[in-house]
């Protein structure tokens, strides 16, 4: 919900994100240096002379851009729930890529979790329903009936009472009545 009130690009939020992650990340760095649990120099050496893991690195710098930039424009036109199922899907996804390339073993135990995951994910946005899992005919009347006294019922406007004027729609939503309230939110 928070998506759809903002118009913000996608490589604005995915920049913003980065800044960030990058600002903490060096912050991180510095402490894990000065305590020792970290070499920054180590690590450079090793990034200059082996090309594999320079191509490893600058691989995973892409796909979390990559993702990254999906998973915000998905949130944005679509929902959050669309992005938590891609983000199941990525996982398994470099989990395969590991495995094609040998930088990693195959684990039945990984593999049940990973399904396990998917199969939570699916369930929790009702893309896999299981009927013994569904709530009782009066929890689901129990949701509408809340869903409607927060929302208001999807039926058409209700006809004005007696003595009462009525409103049409605006432009945006807002009644014309209220139009001089509206302010600079149009």
């Amino acid at each position: 919900k928070i998506m759809s009130q903002y118009t913000i690009p996608p490589l604005r939020v995915v920049g913003m994100e980065g800044l960030f992650g990058i600002s903490v990340g060096l912050i991180l760095l510095l402490g894990l240096n000065m305590c020792d649990v970290e070499s920054t120099p180590a690590a450079i050496y090793q990034l200059e002379n082996s090309g594999p893991l320079f191509l490893a690195v600058v691989g995973s710098i892409c796909s979390i851009a990559i993702f990254n930039y999906a998973g915000v424009t998905v949130t944005q036109q679509a929902s959050a729930v669309a992005r938590s199922t891609i983000d199941v899907t990525r996982t398994i996804l470099i989990w395969a890529v590991e495995l094609a390339v040998g930088w990693n073993t195959f684990n039945a135990l990984q593999l049940l979790g990973f399904l396990v995951v998917a199969s939570g994910t699916m369930i929790y946005n009702r893309m896999l329903v299981i009927p013994a899992l569904e709530p009782p005919s009066e929890a689901k009347a129990l949701a509408i009936s809340l869903r409607e006294r927060s929302t208001g019922p999807p039926s058409a406007p209700a006809a004005p009472r007696r003595g009462q004027r009525g409103v049409s729609a605006g432009v945006g939503g807002v009644p014309d009545r209220d139009r001089s309230h509206a302010g600079a939110c149009e």
